[in-house]
């Protein structure tokens, strides 16, 4: 490590290469002084790292970002089981806190997402210095600029690494999620620290030590999920809009709307007097031709009562006191005698009852005595059988036959 970059000269940060195996690798300067010092906190436009993550952030609509360089950016993966982002933001820096060589106060570690594996989660760690360059440079999201390539997905769960070459620097993302931008002078000896995993090469060849398992010249585009990364948290996050001059202009409009509701309010309430006035004035006239000497007011009572109609005793029925009649006929018949049907009708009263006696000669007794009390009887054919005689008679009120 004799001929390590000049940019790395005081600290190395451990960074985990894969889940099986950690390496000091990544020449980083978390935490110290000359990375503080340095006036590059952003990345080179011109790289084709931050144009592939402009033109990608472009073509989402999203806006436009402030791009970290990828070596001042360690992409680490953790296993965080808490429910809750809040949650694991604050667990977080106590999780990574052994794999990163400067004091937790001298950097900002930000909670990128999710992973696909579960309770696993990617963090950023950055020096607190450059993540405050950052935000004071305008109000925009931050991402890295590791960010411009995906990570490959591996099949088996073994570590696989994508790296795309441009110039001088190694961009690597491996297939856990973590990533890193290197010189290409370091990436041999990285990859051998690594186990040799498999390699998805883009942009330029690799160096000759180094076998690729595939080429492509274009690397792929952007993880969208990446893309939704902001940097920006905790200490660092957007400051909430004031609201004030937004909330007084509110309010001004609202005092103007409620004046102009009530103007309409009076001006209805007075339309509406003036109709009740000439209403009145109409049902006093129409009134007093019926009822003199009454007032129309809103008391409707003393007005309905004299032209409420005079209550009439309602005639009596002619039913209960025919019955009536009829019965006290037939209580002096011999043996006992049932209704077994009895149809009113009225104009005129008649009264239709199906009778039965023991015998023949009950019905015939029971007819006459209807007729001596002055009853018109009508009977209809008698039948008799060995439970008794039973015919129905219809009964009118007239004088004794």
């Amino acid at each position: 490590m004799k001929n390590r970059p000049s940019h790395n000269d005081e600290t190395l940060q451990k960074v985990h290469i894969n889940e099986q195996q950690t390496a000091e690798i990544h020449p980083d300067r978390v935490g110290s002084k000359g990375v503080s010092q340095n006036p590059r906190f952003s990345a080179d436009p011109r790289s084709d790292f931050a144009v592939s993550l402009c033109d990608a952030l472009a073509e989402s609509s999203q806006v436009s970002p402030l791009i970290l360089p990828g070596e001042q950016v360690s992409l680490m993966a953790t296993v965080l089981p808490l429910r809750g982002t809040r949650a694991k933001r604050a667990a977080l820096p106590f999780a990574l806190e052994d794999r990163i060589s400067a004091p937790l106060e001298d950097i900002h570690i930000a909670l990128c997402r999710t992973l696909d594996k579960p309770d696993q989660v990617l963090a950023a760690v950055v020096d607190r210095n450059i993540m405050q360059a950052a935000v004071n440079a305008g109000d925009r999201p931050v991402l890295p600029e590791t960010f411009a390539l995906p990570a490959p997905v591996s099949v088996d769960d073994s570590p696989v690494w994508a790296v795309w070459l441009s110039g001088a620097r190694a961009l690597v993302r491996v297939s856990d999620g973590i990533g890193f931008i290197i010189d290409v002078t370091m990436l041999p000896l990285i990859w051998q620290q690594a186990g040799k995993p498999p390699i998805k090469s883009y942009g330029d060849r690799l160096p000759d030590n180094i076998v690729a398992g595939s080429y492509a010249p274009q690397p792929p585009k952007p993880d969208p999920k990446d893309l939704g990364v902001d940097l920006r948290q905790g200490a660092f996050a957007p400051k909430a809009t004031d609201w004030t001059r937004h909330l007084k202009r509110v309010t001004s409009i609202a005092a103007l709307g409620l004046i102009g509701h009530l103007g309409i309010v009076i001006a209805d309430t007075v339309a509406l007097t003036r109709i009740a006035d000439r209403e009145r004035a109409a049902a006093q006239a129409a009134i007093d031709t019926m009822l003199p000497g009454i007032i129309v007011t809103s008391d409707v009572q003393p007005i309905l009562r004299r032209l409420a109609p005079v209550d009439t005793p309602p005639k009596g029925g002619a039913f209960l006191p025919m019955l009536e009649d009829l019965s006290a006929a037939l209580l002096d018949v011999d043996s006992q005698i049932t209704f077994r049907r009895m149809i009113f009708a009225d104009n005129p009263a008649r009264l239709t009852i199906l009778v039965e006696v023991p015998g023949l000669d009950d019905l015939q007794q029971a007819e006459g005595l209807l007729r001596a009390s002055g009853f018109r009887v009508t009977s209809g054919a008698a039948t008799a059988s060995a439970g008794g005689a039973e015919a129905e008679f219809v009964v009118t009120k007239g004088a004794p036959e």
